[in-house]
């Protein structure tokens, strides 16, 4: 009797998860996605100009993607297209990611410094770099906003680095600008 309750069992979770005494049929989890990110790129630049006119250096942050979403999404995803993922090593993702998360907040000050407080319109957004295809993501490289001084009408550029794209959503990978 108790090899056929285990068989049963084998059985049972061949054709889904058992839960609670039901079988679950839904589908794995999606692929992991990231967090808090735009549903446009629009969207994400005016999440960031709105950070800079408060001087909020704690939404600044939130816009880029964060440690695990850069090595669980972003590192082993930068091969081309239909490529495997790569797995780098432990060593050369805590490298990896410590300069750009180092430089990336010493941009974030920088952009406070220069643009924070300031109220800004958005004439056009450009990508100095372009778009690239990847495994697990689009980077479109290098932004850089026309931007419009609503208190003076003046028009300046502002550049910061690259927005990533993963499942139709859009966050900021760094603010490093080339």
């Amino acid at each position: 009797m108790r090899n056929h309750l285990i068989l049963i069992g084998l059985a049972l979770l061949g054709c889904g998860t058992l839960v609670f005494g039901r079988i679950d049929r839904r589908p794995e989890r999606p692929a992991r996605e990231l967090a808090n990110a735009e549903p446009s790129a629009e969207e994400l630049i005016d999440r960031f100009l709105d950070a800079l006119a408060r001087k909020d250096p704690d939404a600044l942050h939130r816009l880029r993607a964060t440690e695990a979403e850069y090595r669980e999404i972003l590192m082993p995803g930068t091969v081309p297209e239909g490529q495997p993922l790569k797995r780098p090593t432990k060593e050369f993702a805590d490298l990896a990611w410590g300069l750009i998360d180092t430089k990336s907040r010493y941009y974030e000050q920088s952009l406070l410094l220069e643009y924070g407080g300031r109220q800004f319109r958005l004439k056009a957004t450009s990508y100095d770099k372009g778009e690239k295809r990847f495994a697990s993501y689009t980077a479109h490289q290098q932004v850089r906003l026309r931007l419009e001084d609503e208190t003076s009408g003046a028009e300046l550029m502002l550049g910061t680095g690259t927005i990533v794209e993963v499942a139709g959503r859009y966050k900021f990978m760094s603010f490093i600008k080339d």
